[in-house]
């Protein structure tokens, strides 16, 4: 196992004591306040020193050791939609099996297809948790398709486009979309790296552009409804119509373009940020740009699917993904803006502070509108290519 994976597995055995899963008895430390009548000795200094006896009302604060002994809840949890490589994401799954005994199984998809594939199995749900992704919580929780719980970080976050107000998800990372560039492609074709939406219209960039469907992936749908922000939204589907004559193809998944450019498959894959980076990070070279007309953000959310058969261990989860130490991990290895207060990003990274962002974007209001406009899009652009 890797030094930083070490370093990770021992920091999130240590939280254990917050969501009280271990297995054995262990001491906590908690801090009670007691009122109490005492006798205190006061020394005033005049001409000489006198002692006197008076009775006070004091606070005293003072450490005290408790006992527990948690149970483990074991079984297993299903989640929709995986974030991380496997190798980071079998880190995960091995701590939070010796944390709670539950045994991880992740099914990969998008958001997109998470959304379609919990729909479907309304009557007999499958899965306990919709793992990442934020429009697709927004519909399902509109539809009855959620569970509430509102865990301690929920009740942390400040109201606002961070969490459902009644609890039905919570966000747990954000990221930012961008251009990712392939440095050989781009002096195959005499191109420089697209550093804004209108770039990516130049007819140099013919077959070099690769973007997931809208109807697919969430990133997609973000980058769709961004540019109705942007433009309005006719004047969003004009953009993609021009934009449909540089696109060689649209994939089913957010991340795959950022990483099929820098491969070097492509000379232009838009992905959000963070896939990007986790690409470059296995050695291959890749440039990441971001539109200075304005980007657009996620926030990747977290759930419980109603009906959900390992309830418990779907609540544990949750927690977990909002502990502070999972936090800290998740933008180390895979890049993404953490939300809990005093986890910072790490050197070299991007939060929303260091890209320019579409004015007045807000991908919570959009949400409500995907099937519509990816309706739009299919009937626009998508069948035009089938």
């Amino acid at each position: 196992m890797k030094q930083k994976q070490i370093s990770f597995l021992f920091g999130m055995l240590m939280i254990g004591m917050i969501i009280l899963t271990a297995c054995a008895p262990q001491t906590v430390t908690v801090e009670v306040e007691v009122t109490r009548q005492v006798e205190v000795e006061v020394i005033q200094e005049v001409e000489v020193e006198v002692t006197r006896q008076v009775e006070v009302e004091v606070e005293v604060v003072r450490e005290v050791e408790v006992e527990v002994t948690p149970i483990p809840i074991g079984g297993e949890v299903l989640l929709y939609g995986c974030l991380f490589d496997p190798d980071k994401m079998q880190v995960l799954k091995n701590t939070f099996m010796s944390l709670t005994g539950v045994e991880v199984i992740c099914l990969e998809m998008s958001g997109g297809e998470a959304l379609q594939r919990i729909r479907a199995e309304s009557e007999n749900p499958q899965a306990d948790v919709l793992f990442g992704g934020g429009a697709s919580h927004i519909n399902l929780a509109t539809e009855g398709l959620l569970e509430p719980w509102k865990n301690p970080a929920w009740q942390s976050l400040a109201d606002g486009p961070l969490k459902d107000p009644d609890g039905y998800w919570t966000g747990f990372y954000m990221g930012v979309m961008g251009f990712a560039c392939s440095p050989e492609r781009l002096a195959e074709i005499e191109a420089e790296c697209p550093d804004s939406w209108e770039d990516l219209l130049d007819p140099i960039y013919e077959g070099e552009v690769v973007i997931a469907s809208p109807g697919a992936s969430g990133t997609a749908y973000s980058v769709l409804n961004g540019l109705a922000t942007l433009y309005g939204e006719d004047g969003a589907f004009e953009y993609w119509a021009e934009l449909d004559k540089n696109v060689d193809q649209y994939t089913s998944s957010g991340g795959q373009p950022g990483r099929l450019a820098v491969a070097g498959e492509y000379a232009v894959g838009i992905s959000f940020a963070h896939d990007i980076q986790v690409a470059i990070d296995k050695g291959q070279p890749g440039i990441l740009n971001f539109p200075s007309e304005g980007t657009v953000f996620e926030i990747g959310s977290v759930s419980i699917i109603a009906g959900a058969k390992n309830r418990a261990a779907a609540e544990a989860w949750i927690n977990f993904v909002l502990s502070e130490t999972f936090q800290a991990y998740h933008s180390e290895v895979a890049h993404r803006i953490p939300v809990l207060e005093g986890v910072e990003v790490g050197e070299g990274e991007y939060g929303l502070e260091d890209v320019t962002l579409i004015d007045g974007y807000n991908p919570n209001i959009w949400a409500l509108e995907r099937d519509r406009l990816v309706a739009r899009w299919q009937e626009e652009i998508g069948s035009l290519r089938e």
